[in-house]
């Protein structure tokens, strides 16, 4: 594109394509350096736009506002930090790669840009009047390549409208594959012990016992607690649960949270819903407590609660009355051995068939998988840590500034903190914006 102005559709940039847009601000830099380092509107935009047009993003709506600031931000800190990053790689002399490595870039740039072409395959025969849903024999030979040349043809004039080429997809790729040495030389040395992951499960461990004693809800929400220890009376089981209707349930549910509320009243009303599935639920049992029953086929058959990601898994339940009915929680530990099924239990939800599968432990092999999970995330981490504050010291030693105005970026107090992306995750953000990895102890969702 020439020197006109770049226009979005409708026109919120007052930046024409040369404007320069982040630039250094330290004196003692050569100014072909200084010239280098500087970031051009068209470079921003055309990566910019393209980005938020495969995520389907409408920049001019006000919906999508902290979307496009998103990428805006990340986009102009990528390619600063590409720059500096690939600065770093000249000194080192990883600018130059070898043939076995340009070979790598290639492969993964045409398996990339087949996978595009592909996606216009529907649009190319609507376009060349061939049926959509034939697929090809030998006779259709030519036409897979009158179709191929139409894909080619409609994605370089989708690309053209940012003002990128096939071209620039290869120079994103061998940027990516020249910043990913230095990421790799960067990080060469950095290990983790075992010794170190020792401490951190022990650590871990410590915390869960004490969370448990100090407040059960707490430590149940934790999953990564209970992946290295579970209290000795806890239990594993499965369960199946017929349910009343969800609009009863909440009606039971509100009359048993009014102050003043009549136990006894609201349960005569729950026992005339739970008549109404009584005898569902008593099919479920006499299946679930059949001779060679299979417990998972009843679950799936009867249960409300049942779903094809949970299947076949089983819930872990405490010896505590914290978040379990009264007749729930009797049902659940008044079973003697595992393998025992419940009878019907009513609960205001519905009636329960509960099966005690065994008692809960963290076993050996879980232990030593957990550890070995631990051990990647905490060197994912560390590495992560290694390259930021490398980019982060680069980028002090230039002292980048942006043109907040012209980017159309809301800038923030600090914004220097966050602008240091590893060089890693840039590798995935031609196409991804921004990974950030997280750490062993920052992993910790409820499940």
């Amino acid at each position: 594109s020439g020197t006109d102005s770049t226009t979005s559709t409708e026109n919120i940039w007052t930046a024409n394509d040369d404007d320069v847009v982040a630039w250094t601000t330290v004196d003692s830099l050569s100014a072909e350096d200084k010239e280098y380092y500087q970031v051009k509107f068209k470079d921003f935009y055309s990566e910019y736009a393209f980005t938020i047009a495969n995520y389907g993003l409408d920049e001019t709506n006000s919906a999508y506002a902290s979307y496009a600031q998103y990428y805006r931000k990340n986009i102009i800190d990528m390619l600063t930090n590409e720059k500096l990053i690939m600065k770093k790689a000249s000194e080192l002399g990883f600018d130059q790669l070898s043939e076995e490595e340009m070979k790598t870039v290639e492969e993964t740039y045409l398996k990339n840009l087949n996978s595009w072409y592909a996606s216009y395959e529907t649009k190319a025969k609507e376009a060349l009047g061939l049926s959509t849903d034939e697929t090809s024999g030998a006779e259709d030979s030519a036409n897979d390549e009158k179709i191929l040349e139409k894909e080619k043809e409609l994605f370089n004039e989708y690309i053209s409208g940012f003002g990128l080429s096939e071209e620039t997809f290869l120079k994103w790729q061998t940027n990516t594959a020249i910043q990913k040495k230095v990421n790799d030389y960067l990080v060469k040395d950095i290990t983790v012990s075992d010794s170190e992951v020792e401490d951190y499960v022990t650590k871990l461990t410590k915390e869960a016992k004490e969370t448990y004693k100090k407040s059960v809800s707490q430590y149940a929400s934790d999953s990564e607690y209970q992946k290295v220890w579970i209290p000795d009376d806890a239990r594993r089981i499965k369960y199946i649960v017929v349910s009343i209707p969800s609009s009863d349930y909440a009606e039971i549910n509100a009359a048993r949270n009014e102050s003043g509320a009549d136990d006894a009243e609201i349960d005569k009303m729950r026992d005339e819903k739970l008549a109404e599935i009584k005898s569902k639920a008593e099919t479920a049992l006499e299946k679930a407590t059949a001779d060679g029953a299979d417990f998972d086929a009843v679950i799936k058959e009867y249960s409300s609660a049942y779903s094809e990601d949970t299947a076949g898994q089983t819930t872990l339940v405490l010896n505590n009355k914290n978040g379990l009915s009264e007749a729930l929680y009797n049902g659940v530990f008044d079973l003697k051995n595992p393998g025992d099924v419940s009878g019907l239990i009513p609960t205001d939800g519905g009636y329960y068939i509960v099966k005690y599968e065994s008692k809960a432990t963290v076993t050996d092999k879980e232990i030593k998988e957990y550890k070995s999970t631990v051990k990647e995330q905490l060197l994912s981490s560390r590495q992560n840590d290694t390259t930021n504050s490398a980019i982060e010291e680069w980028r002090n030693a230039v002292g980048y500034e942006y043109d907040y105005d012209k980017l159309n970026i809301t800038k923030e107090e600090d914004t220097s903190s966050d602008s240091s992306q590893s060089s890693d995750s840039q590798a995935d953000s031609k196409t991804e914006s921004g990974t950030s990895s997280g750490t062993a102890s920052d992993t910790t969702t409820s499940e």
